[in-house]
């Protein structure tokens, strides 16, 4: 692959991290049992009910965001308030929510098989991560993951100001890479509503990862589909 670099149709892979590299249901698992040691196992046991609560709750708060409807704060509070709300546990929501973020950035669970992905591109293309996560958690989770070194640069949407799928979040990634242009670029990254719309509103080629049973969502708006980490170097390879 190194050989072909300027060969090949894109230079720049903007990769998403979260359901594409980082394994988030499992992270988000271990962080929300670390948060609720913490700050509810004195007011009731543990049940598997209170993290499926939890999951709904920002399921919901996350597509509120990704519609424009609230702030990226507004999102992480409301979560925890209609949580709280649901299962009349009593608590601050902020300082719940604190508590989660600092058990969050203690995992970094990758996928198997995304560090030899992306050490392999990276010797060919320049990667970029594009994350809707939080400044205080991501980091540290891809450092953990053992990722960041293949990576020339991360965009945390918190520290945008903005995030995907809005125009502006990727307006600002294309401002603040040397030399980028967007016909050389690439979104690879597995949510419909969040990467591969983000990559239409910008103008940007994308790549859908999307592994078997993962996504329920259905999408047209892709410009390539693929199911496992080998399709996306087929793919490559081959544009």
């Amino acid at each position: 692959m190194p050989e072909r670099m300027y060969k090949m149709k894109y230079q720049f892979l903007l990769f998403d991290a979260d359901g594409t590299l980082l394994d988030f249901p499992a992270d988000m698992t271990e962080a929300f049992h670390r948060m609720y040691a913490a700050q509810f196992a004195a007011q009731r046991p543990f049940r598997q009910e209170l993290l499926a609560c939890y999951e709904a709750c920002n399921n919901r708060a996350w597509a509120r965001f990704e519609r424009g409807e609230c702030t990226k704060n507004q999102l992480y509070i409301s979560r925890f308030v209609e949580f709280l709300d649901q299962t009349g546990l009593t608590g601050d929501p902020e300082a719940v929510n604190a508590s989660y973020f600092t058990a969050l950035a203690e995992t970094g669970t990758p996928y198997p098989g995304a560090a030899a992905l992306v050490e392999r591109l990276c010797q060919a293309y320049k990667l970029y991560i594009i994350t809707n996560g939080n400044v205080v958690s991501q980091m540290p989770r891809l450092r953990h993951a053992g990722l960041m070194e293949y990576f020339q640069d991360v965009f945390v949407s918190e520290a945008v100001g903005v995030g995907k799928p809005d125009k502006r979040y990727f307006d600002y990634v294309a401002a603040h890479i040397p030399g980028f242009q967007r016909e050389n670029a690439l979104v690879i990254g597995d949510s419909p509503s969040s990467d591969i719309q983000g990559a239409v509103n910008a103008g940007l080629d994308s790549l859908w990862y999307d592994p078997p049973g993962l996504n329920n969502i259905k999408s047209d708006a892709f410009t390539y589909r693929v199911e496992t980490y080998d399709g996306i170097l087929r793919i490559l390879e081959h544009v």
